[in-house]
């Protein structure tokens, strides 16, 4: 197989995207990226694919700070893993870890290792879900909204504890960036009980027929009563109706999340796992 690093995110999603798309759910993360690099986001990124034989197998996106992100359904040799961590590394010395299938991400990890004799970690084991119908909408109590500018703060103090939760570290000021940001893209949705915010969800990373519900978190004091169940089948049947299957990235070893999303109705699609080089 034969890297190749690109330029211009347009031209890739020209020559790949049909690949991506072959394999839409477990592909979301680098999909949703590139559309906003499409977009006009500028997110310091390096990209580009592997071929043989004029066949596109793999695609790779590291955006600025964060870990290299690799396809699924990649299928690789150890070598390969390693000629690709070359060429990123001119290029990203200070990657911060990989994430994408688990076998092709600890190719390329210990590839990695072997270039810098960095420490390697997993992170995180995930599961994706992907959904196409809800089977059991949950909390009998309580109503979907939108969120507006009146509930920024709050938002904003749950995501950095969302953050402490799952172990994805999120400073106050860029919470309120990105709650900032979902609110006014109407991408931030409310579960309320007796006029009371009892849980959030959000919603990004769109591709062409997909959406990722995220940033699910209720508070200690209003778990266990079905309103996170409720509120992410109320997201997910709005994402349905619309034409769009949904899809979630889980902690794979966290059982209670994964339990919770199969009874409404997601069906496990693949694994992938992130993993920090230390």
């Amino acid at each position: 197989m034969h890297f190749i690093l690109e330029q211009d995110v347009n031209r890739l999603l020209v020559k790949a995207e049909s690949v991506l798309l072959k394999h839409e759910a477990e592909n979301n993360l680098l999909l949703g990226l590139l559309g906003r690099m499409a977009g006009g986001d500028d997110m310091g990124s390096v990209f580009g694919y592997g071929e043989d034989h004029d066949s596109i197998r793999t695609v790779f996106l590291h955006t600025k700070g964060n870990r290299i992100i690799l396809s699924h359904e990649t299928v690789w040799t150890d070598e390969e893993a390693a000629e690709l961590a070359q060429l990123v590394q001119t290029l990203t010395p200070d990657l911060p870890g990989v994430i994408g299938p688990v076998q092709q991400a600890n190719q390329f990890a210990r590839a990695w290792q072997k270039l810098y004799g960095k420490q390697i970690e997993v992170h995180m084991n995930q599961f994706i879900y992907q959904l196409d119908t809800v089977k059991d909408t949950g909390a009998d109590r309580g109503e979907m909204r939108a969120a507006n500018n009146d509930d920024f703060s709050l938002l904003r103090d749950w995501l950095v504890r969302f953050g402490e939760v799952t172990g994805e570290h999120m400073t106050e000021d860029r919470a309120g960036t990105v709650i900032g940001r979902m609110i006014a893209q109407e991408r931030m949705y409310l579960w309320m009980v007796d006029g009371d915010i009892v849980s959030m969800a959000g919603c990004s990373r769109e591709s062409r027929n997909g959406i990722v519900i995220n940033a699910v978190f209720t508070p200690e004091e209003q778990q266990r009563k079905g309103y996170a169940q409720g509120l992410v089948a109320a997201l997910s049947e709005k994402f349905l109706h619309e034409g769009k299957f949904c899809c979630l990235f889980t902690n794979a070893d966290n059982p209670g999340p994964n339990k919770l999303y199969q009874k409404i109705g997601y069906r496990h699609v693949a694994e992938s796992c992130a993993i920090d080089f230390q």
